[in-house]
């Protein structure tokens, strides 16, 4: 009875990482057709004051635009996020290219401590097939 036990759970686990394990690998391949990094990095100092280095870069000669859209959520209660106010319209910071690469540090001032994420969003267009929609987050504390 162990015997016929131990082989069943030994096939189940096969299984079970026949499928996880590709799928994993599978999200860590994902290619993109006008784009090839795309970046966000985010810290804040004693003050409050954030910073987020945001970069991507498409592909010469096939990239044609690239537009940025950049957002500051704080943590309500341990469970929900609110929109900060970043003095932008809709707390939407913008920005738009027609280089194929972009690259920017976004500065804004917190309003008090807590757990901030920072949601970049990177379209990217060209003639590499439809466009590339890439999202960054990054969880700090203040």
């Amino acid at each position: 009875m162990v015997k016929r036990v131990s082989v069943f759970a030994l096939a189940m686990l096969t299984l079970i990482m026949g499928v996880v394990v590709p799928f994993r690998k599978a999200e860590a391949a994902i290619m993109y057709n006008n784009t090839t990094d795309a970046y966000l990095s985010c810290s804040v100092n004693s003050n409050g004051q954030l910073q987020a280095s945001m970069s991507v870069v498409g592909i010469k000669n096939k990239t044609t635009h690239i537009d940025i859209e950049l957002y500051v959520e704080k943590r309500i209660l341990g469970v929900f996020w609110s929109r900060v106010d970043i003095g932008y319209p809709n707390n939407i910071w913008t920005a738009s290219t027609s280089n194929y690469s972009y690259s920017h540090t976004f500065t804004t001032n917190l309003p008090s401590s807590g757990t901030y994420k920072v949601t970049v969003t990177y379209t990217v267009s060209g003639s590499g097939g439809s466009d590339d929609i890439i999202e960054r987050t990054e969880t700090i504390q203040f």
